[in-house]
């Protein structure tokens, strides 16, 4: 009698220990309306949302129940779903708007196909009960879809999948189109795009592959490409690029965005991305204020392949030089970059560009056979060393053919509210740097 009690009380603390489990269920359907479902398998009095750019599941998303509200705390930046009784729930489903919208330092849960066919970003749906700890990292999700193909990490299923999500999540396609695969991608390209987009994206995106795998070494694996177009009813018009894990989609949006293709800044564009891919494990930086260093690469590299690619030999330096005039304009009303960079994402590409130039001409100067892939392969094999994915990491493996001063201010940049990131980007003198390329 005595062991059944303690087994009954450490099965109690037990229970009370216990993180609930948060299912997600993602249904399309016949009519194209979307829902996503929310089972947790025990009581709780909130579902905590993992990812919250903005308050745009507030405006879009819309609870099945009256009984249920998604709400939005600024001061958390947490977007959430409970009852307006206060009342502990075990499911709770959601009426979802499935079109285009950016979103800030993400990307968009919705990118349509013209053909009615989805790709959506798994990761805007992970959810936690109550609270998201820092190291929660398996999101349990169901994709139904009758009569539909889903592919899920290069794999075609029909009508149904399950999975266990990871880290960012991942782009996840709902239609009826097949993969079609070649040498390089394993591509699903909208129709609507213009033969002119079509013909870039056939002949630009192997060529950058072959580029960056010879100066940065072949991936272990072919790539998903999607590239996707979907109109919109307010005027709005652009397009957005990225990378995960072993994926690159490309989404325009707006008849504007596809009526006259600019060459260069698609090739730019495109180039963006593929270097994403290729920066491996580098690009796996968590923290929001070091993001710089990826994407200030990816810009640089981007120039570095217009030059070697497509014979466009002064982009960068125009680039460059566009990049610190907007860097300093960020900077100018709010110096400190840690806080400048939570309103304007942008200057982690501008001020990243400016930098990522600055410590590829020092490296090309002290010594003619090191430069930025150099450096970027070394970084790499730090992180499979078992090193963190981060700025310090970088800075490490080259902060001996670096200044103190250069290196000490860029350790500061993503790491003291205190640091004076204008006045510091104005003592960099970045004309005609990236010559020595």
């Amino acid at each position: 009698m005595f062991y059944k009690i303690i087994f009954v009380i450490l099965s109690f603390i037990s229970s009370l220990s216990y993180a609930a489990e948060v299912t997600t269920l993602i249904e399309k359907h016949s009519d194209n309306t979307w829902r996503v479902t929310y089972q947790i398998d025990k009581p709780v009095e909130k579902l905590v949302f993992k990812r919250t750019p903005d308050n745009s599941r507030v405006k879009r998303w819309q609870p099945d129940n009256p009984k249920y509200l998604i709400s939005f705390d600024k001061n958390k930046s947490e977007e959430s779903i409970i009852r307006k009784d206060g009342r502990p729930f075990t499911q709770v489903a959601v009426k979802l708007t499935p079109t285009y919208t950016p979103l800030p330092k993400e990307y968009a849960p919705f990118s349509p196909f013209s053909d009615e066919g989805m790709l959506l970003h798994s990761g805007r749906f992970f959810a936690c009960a109550s609270i998201c700890a820092e190291n929660a990292n398996a999101w349990p999700i169901v994709i139904k879809a009758p009569s539909n193909h889903i592919i899920v990490d290069g794999k075609v299923h029909k009508s149904y999948v399950q999975w266990v999500g990871k880290d960012s999540g991942q782009k996840v396609y709902v239609g009826h189109q097949a993969p079609i695969e070649d040498t390089h991608f394993v591509s699903l390209i909208d129709g609507r795009l213009p033969p002119t987009l079509k013909k870039h994206i056939e002949k630009d995106l192997p060529k950058l592959m072959d580029f960056f795998a010879d100066k940065m070494g072949t991936l272990d694996y072919r790539p998903a490409l999607f590239a996707s177009f979907s109109e919109t009813n307010d005027g709005r018009y652009g397009h957005q690029g990225g990378t995960l894990s072993d994926q690159i989609f490309l989404h325009w949006y707006g008849e504007k965005a596809i009526e006259k293709v600019n060459s260069n800044s698609i090739f730019w564009f495109f180039a963006h991305e593929v270097a994403h891919l290729y920066q491996k494990q580098g690009s796996d930086i968590e923290n929001p204020s070091e993001a710089w260093l990826h994407e200030g690469a990816a810009e640089f590299l981007a120039g570095v392949a217009s030059a070697n690619v497509a014979n466009n030999t002064g982009l960068l330096s125009e680039k460059i030089l566009s990049a610190q005039r907007h860097c300093l304009e960020g900077l100018k009303q709010e110096p400190n970059y840690i806080r400048a960079v939570k309103s304007n994402s942008r200057l982690h590409y501008n001020c990243g560009l400016v930098l990522i130039n600055e410590i590829n001409h020092v490296l090309v100067q002290e010594d003619k056979q090191l430069d930025i892939f150099d450096t970027w392969q070394s970084f790499n094999q730090q992180i499979e060393s078992g090193k963190p994915a981060s700025v310090a990491t970088f800075l490490n493996g080259i902060q001996s053919h670096l200044p103190s001063e250069l290196v000490n201010s860029m350790t500061q940049l993503s790491q003291s509210t205190k640091f004076d990131a204008y006045a510091f980007f104005q003592t960099l003198n970045v004309a005609n740097k990236d010559k020595t390329l």
